[in-house]
């Protein structure tokens, strides 16, 4: 009995001591998961000012790409991004503006055999196939292989220069045609009043004497061209009847024109008068009743007609020739531009000088049955002097 009451006190001593450290242990735990806890805590917080924080820089950064992307579809120019292949990788929407698509896949140098003109590279400047210039530039990306390529369009910055040449040019040649017509007025005056009193008794005689005179009236007529393009045309404070100028433009013209060649005259209102230089507008309508004339080789029917229709006088010089070519129509009144051998090129830019200064225009009409000229001016025309 005792040696189970001794074993009894003993087990109980080892259980109180197993609970004992049982305690310990448990209270270790708690403070290690304690710890635990604050360290997850800690981990927590930390972990979420890292995720602000990249979340910030995210926004941040996904703010600058929009900016970036804004920019580019603002700038006033292509942009190309080409790789190192040479394929081009992204653009932005002046490229689709100026280029054809497809262009993200294709190759640069496809772009330019479809779009670039054979021969269209000009001091760093392309043309395109449509007629169009392009300024070309290139930068090579620093972070990886590849370029960006920049262009724009210079089409009409281009064209303004070759304006701005081109006037440079015809001041300078405006003042040496002036110079030189009025030198060879008088001789050519001279000339013709001789060539006049040329013998005409006999038939050989007579076709050397008329050769002789449209000769220089070909040579008048040239270096009137001269010297109202290097003059211009002032509107003047003249009233003046439009069946009277037809008339003068008549007479003027008699023997002059080819032998198979009529001329009519018609005005749908006896009365109709136009405010503006009386010899400059002759100079016009002779310019273009001879122009017609040419243009039928001497085998012209050209009408000469003038009428008010709204706010506008229209003088027309219609002819039953040829017509004029879709290709130089768009030239034909440009300075110098000519398609005869012997042609000055002036007399066309003439009509359209006189015409705008009396603040009008010439209007062309052309088909295979013929070419209508058209001199349109305001009906109300005061004939001011341009300041």
């Amino acid at each position: 009995m005792e040696k189970i009451l001794a074993s009894t006190s003993l087990n109980a001593e080892q259980l109180h001591n197993a609970f004992e450290i049982f305690n310990q242990q448990s209270g270790l735990l708690e403070e290690s998961y304690r710890d635990l806890q604050d360290t997850v805590e800690a981990l927590t917080r930390q972990l979420r000012r890292e995720q602000s924080a990249r979340l910030k820089e995210l926004v941040k950064k996904e703010r600058l790409g929009r900016r970036l992307s804004e920019l580019l579809e603002t700038l006033p120019g292509a942009i190309l991004v080409i790789d190192g292949d040479g394929v081009i990788r992204q653009q932005n929407s002046q490229a689709s503006a100026l280029l054809n698509q497809p262009l993200l896949g294709c190759s640069w140098a496809s772009i330019v055999r479809r779009e670039v003109r054979g021969g269209g590279s000009e001091d760093g400047n392309i043309q395109l196939r449509d007629g169009r210039w392009l300024s070309l530039s290139r930068r090579p990306l620093k972070s990886e292989s590849g370029e960006v390529l920049l262009l724009a369009d210079v089409t009409e910055s281009r064209r303004m220069a070759e304006l701005r040449q081109r006037n440079e040019r015809l001041t300078v040649i405006g003042e040496m045609t002036a110079k030189f017509a009025h030198q060879v007025r008088t001789p050519l005056a001279s000339a013709m009043l001789y060539a006049g009193q040329l013998d005409r008794s006999s038939a050989p005689s007579a076709r050397v004497a008329g050769k002789i005179t449209a000769g220089l009236h070909d040579l008048k007529r040239m270096v009137n061209d001269m010297l109202g393009f290097a003059a211009g045309a002032r509107r003047a404070q003249q009233q003046i009847s439009v069946p009277g100028l037809f008339d003068d433009v008549s007479r003027s013209l008699e023997g002059q024109l080819g032998a198979n060649t009529t001329l009519r005259v018609s005005v749908t209102d006896s009365k109709l008068k136009v405010a503006a230089n009386n010899d400059a507008l002759k100079g016009a309508l002779l310019n273009l009743v001879t122009n017609a004339d040419q243009a039928g080789d001497g085998h012209a029917n050209i009408l000469l007609h003038g009428h008010c229709f709204r706010d506008s006088i229209h003088l027309c010089v219609t002819d039953d020739g040829p017509g004029v070519p879709d290709g130089i129509r768009g030239k034909i009144f440009e300075p110098f531009f000519t398609t005869r051998p012997q042609g000055t090129g002036l007399g066309l830019s003439v009509v359209k000088a006189v015409a705008v200064a009396h603040g009008g225009d010439v209007f062309i009409s052309t088909s295979a049955r013929g070419t209508c000229f058209s001199i349109q001016l305001p009906a109300d025309n005061t004939g001011k002097d341009d300041a």
